[in-house]
């Protein structure tokens, strides 16, 4: 007597490749966050929506075992926590980045300061006081 192997459908096996990569973007997201590649984040997401769309599809178009649906659920559920953290990354990185740029703002409002300052010493001054200087 032979024994058959319970069958996997085409799309079964699409959401896995889907859920797979789409899972695997997650930790290159997270990747591309902390080393500021704001460029590749940008090409990385919309394909994440893409990939997002499509296992919803097929998840309300196939009617899976109740274990398998459990599983692809608790899947899902570690890809939002995942999500949740980059969310959380990136509202970091980008703090990080405000406060960087508020130094920066504050270390050319003091050289444009001193620049001033220089400048009117210099022309307040009267020659000879500045004959003795050199």
């Amino acid at each position: 007597m032979l024994i058959s192997k319970p069958t996997i459908s085409s799309d079964e096996k699409r959401l896995e490749v889907l859920l797979s990569t789409y899972e695997q973007n997650l930790r290159t997201e997270v990747f591309f966050i902390r080393r500021n590649e704001a460029q590749n984040l940008l090409e990385l997401l919309p394909q994440q929506a893409d990939l997002a769309f499509a296992i919803a599809e097929i998840i309300q178009k196939n009617n899976l075992p109740v274990a398998k649906a459990d599983a692809i659920k608790k899947r899902l559920a570690v890809a939002d926590a995942l999500r949740e953290g980059n969310r959380s990354e990136l509202d970091r990185v980008v703090e990080t980045m405000k406060a960087e740029l508020d130094e920066l703002n504050l270390a050319r409002l003091r050289i444009r300061q001193m620049r001033q300052i220089s400048k009117t010493a210099y022309l307040t001054q009267e020659p000879g006081q500045l004959q003795d200087w050199a």
